[in-house]
């Protein structure tokens, strides 16, 4: 007699891989001049805020959040292959630009 399968229990990144983000249609977009990061012993501080246009050199903090130093590690490498990602493309679409314009002085050439 054989017996049943049991599948092991989802990895941690098995189960951030499968959840599922719900954003709210009111959520605010707020905009942020300058950060602090502090690490300590168990988790990673990251503050964000403006800089005063009234009173130059000083900055107030406005957002602070806390992680942990595993989900500040996740975080750096999404950014970063997020930050890959776009340059890729946009370095695409330089590239088809210069194509176009380059096909387009060609073809006035070839007009003239």
């Amino acid at each position: 007699m054989t017996e049943p399968k049991t599948e092991a229990p989802a990895t941690e990144e098995e189960q951030q891989n499968n959840i599922q983000f719900h954003v709210s249609p009111d959520l605010d977009y707020v905009y942020r001049d300058v950060f602090n990061v502090y690490v300590g012993a168990g988790d990673v501080v990251i503050e964000f805020g403006n800089i005063h246009r009234a009173m130059p050199g000083h900055v107030t903090i406005s957002n602070r959040i806390v992680i942990s130093v595993q989900n500040a590690y996740t975080l750096i490498q999404t950014m970063n292959h997020a930050l890959q990602q776009a340059q890729v493309q946009l370095q695409r679409s330089l590239q088809a630009q210069q194509q176009t314009q380059q096909q387009n002085s060609a073809r006035k050439k070839a007009g003239s």
